[in-house]
């Protein structure tokens, strides 16, 4: 049973956790406790200490997950794709194969709902999985998050 499977059967029955890693440390520390590592574009704010996650870098996302993948076995990684890099079907199909290439990641995240709709529909025909984003939406905010 693959990795998608597990979580399919989960859902309804348990809670699915995911967690967030930015380095292959953590992610060997957190991978026996949840089924989504996450590497998020918060890595700009959380390490860079850049005022939004905008600043991020495709390049940046790509190294951090390159280290998160050493460290973990069971979960299911997902990696943000940064904010500008999925303006228009082209770029994100081009950028999603370039991270899931390049990193060996599960799937990729983008954020903004029905806005993007058609891109992640594009995504997903071409075999990308897609995660989707509820709630915060830093990418598509500007000022300080309280």
């Amino acid at each position: 049973m693959n990795k998608f499977q597990k979580l399919i059967n989960k859902k309804n029955n348990s809670k699915i956790i995911s967690l967030t890693a930015y380095s292959k440390n953590v992610a060997s520390i957190i991978d026996n406790y949840c089924d989504i590592v996450l590497v998020g574009d918060s890595l700009g704010s959380v390490l860079y200490n850049y005022k939004s996650t905008r600043s991020v870098t495709l390049k940046m996302m790509i190294e951090h997950s390159k280290s998160v993948r050493l460290g973990f076995k069971k979960s299911l990684m997902v990696v943000d794709m940064p904010f500008n890099t999925y303006k228009n079907n082209k770029e994100a199909l081009r950028n999603a194969k370039k991270i899931m290439s390049q990193t060996g990641c599960d799937a990729v995240k983008l954020e903004g709902g029905k806005k993007i709709a058609k891109t992640i529909n594009f995504l997903i025909k071409n075999k990308i999985p897609v995660m989707g984003h509820i709630g915060l939406l830093p990418q598509s905010e500007t000022g300080k998050f309280s």
